[in-house]
């Protein structure tokens, strides 16, 4: 009988172990990764009123820029801001019609250049296409070798 009822009791403080056992965490919500972005410089800024960002693009990526170059005008069209709808009046995209060993160079001209604004393509793209910004910023940084940077001063 003594037997029995360790053997019962036992069993019930299995159970209890059992009822009381760790719980799973409630489960979280998937995390989307944030977007990777540079930070915006500087070097966007046309404080002069009026510049130029040169891009070196490898030759064999040149579709893929001009891509990039597509949905950067498409923004710029669907750009509901103000200061973005007066850039786009005057944001010019140019291709080189001379060849340029090793590379395709393309040119943003900005004339006048809203001061105070950024000229960043990547900047405009996560404002107006936030979904595709990123994939996009692959491609361009895949593509291109180098940018220059030339602000301008309107001589008359």
């Amino acid at each position: 009988m003594m037997g029995h009822r360790w053997g019962v009791a036992a069993g019930l403080a299995l159970v209890s172990a059992g009822a009381f056992a760790q719980v799973p965490p409630p489960p979280v919500a998937p995390v989307t990764p944030a977007v990777v972005m540079p930070a915006v410089p500087a070097t966007y800024l046309f404080e002069t009123g009026a510049g130029l960002l040169v891009y070196y693009v490898q030759p064999a990526k040149a579709a893929d820029f001009e891509l990039v170059l597509g949905r950067i005008r498409e923004a710029l069209a669907k750009a509901e801001a103000p200061q973005r709808k007066q850039q786009a009046l005057n944001w010019k995209i140019y291709k080189s019609a001379e060849p340029v060993t090793d590379a395709a160079v393309f040119v943003f001209a900005f004339d006048p250049a809203i001061t105070t604004a950024s000229y960043d393509p990547l900047l405009l793209l996560a404002e107006v296409l936030p979904a595709e910004v990123q994939p996009l910023y692959e491609r361009l940084k895949d593509a291109v070798i180098k940018v220059e940077r030339m602000g301008l001063t309107k001589i008359r």
